[in-house]
């Protein structure tokens, strides 16, 4: 039997910045490496496989759905594909929501674990967000920093050393062995982006249970309509207000007047960029969505 296929996980709570880990991870890498990637997007539309895209990797998608119960078997479908082919990576993106427990069950697949070996499990935890996060999807959000090999923080620019010092304790009580990184993005060497990834076939495949009624629901909208900044803007803020319910991530690509934006929105705060543009969607994850009402706006 030949080498086995690396599978990397790198996980995170809704917005915590996986795909812009994944991209930087994707750069430090060796080149000589053939690098498969798995998008598992919960919402209808995937504007991250668009990103994705643009680097140059390829990548499978699984929307409209978690891999961990609606989606498991679109997955093990996938997975055996891409095994039949030449690979030395899988890098796996799961939906904000994931449950590592049950992803575990497939490598007990011969087929499956016979070619492929988990190699790390890598959470990235909003620094921004991470009290709110963790009392209001406790089961969801604990899973997946305890269950982690290594724990990244995002968005941490902003915080003052002994802030970091304190979120590092409190992940270091929920996760008693895993590296945890928590310096700016903006600093990291590629040895250090390197290292997240490194063969780690020492690691400990924790049990966890399924959380199998999460109470999540998606809006997805391809081709929307084109907006002003300013538009865009009231309808993110119109998020922030609870105007479409409960709205804890979204994200999208839009024609505006002479180019396209780029959007992020996390639990209240948002940011709206420049984009190259790539295909227009747009795409909103939460609770007691106000469905129509969103949809109209972009429409």
């Amino acid at each position: 039997m030949g080498l086995l296929v690396k599978f990397d996980i790198v996980s995170g709570f809704l917005g915590a910045g996986k795909t812009s880990l994944i991209k930087k991870i994707l750069k430090s890498l060796d080149s000589d490496e053939k690098i498969v990637l798995i998008e598992n997007e919960f919402g209808d539309v995937n504007v991250d496989r668009e990103v994705l895209d643009v680097e140059g990797f390829e990548v499978y998608e699984l929307s409209n759905g978690c891999v961990c119960c609606k989606l498991k078997g679109d997955f093990l479908l996938t997975l055996k594909q891409i095994l039949n082919q030449k690979v030395d990576r899988i890098i796996f993106e799961p939906s904000g929501i994931f449950i590592l427990g049950e992803i575990l069950d497939l490598f007990k697949d011969p087929e499956i674990s016979n070619k492929c070996v988990i190699n790390s499990v890598t959470t990235v935890v909003d620094a921004q967000n991470f009290s709110k996060h963790i009392q209001s999807y406790t089961g969801f959000f604990k899973s997946q920093i305890s269950c982690a090999s290594t724990l990244v923080v995002s968005k941490s620019q902003s915080f003052e050393a002994e802030e970091l010092s304190k979120l590092e304790a409190e992940l270091r009580w929920l996760n008693g062995t895993a590296k945890i990184i928590s310096k700016n993005w903006v600093n990291l060497s590629n040895q250090e982006i390197t290292s997240i990834v490194t063969d780690n076939l020492d690691y400990v495949q924790y049990k966890d249970a399924h959380v199998s009624k999460h109470g999540f629901e998606s809006v997805g909208l391809k081709k929307p309509r084109d907006l002003y900044f300013k538009e865009l803007e009231n309808i993110l803020k119109k998020c922030k207000d609870g105007f479409y319910g409960n709205v804890v991530r979204g994200k999208g690509i839009i024609k505006s007047e002479q180019n396209f934006l780029e959007f992020n929105y996390v639990d209240g705060h948002y940011a709206i960029s420049e984009s190259t543009g790539i295909s227009e969607m747009v795409s909103f994850i939460g609770k007691n969505l106000e469905k129509e009402t969103l949809i109209a706006a972009f429409q």
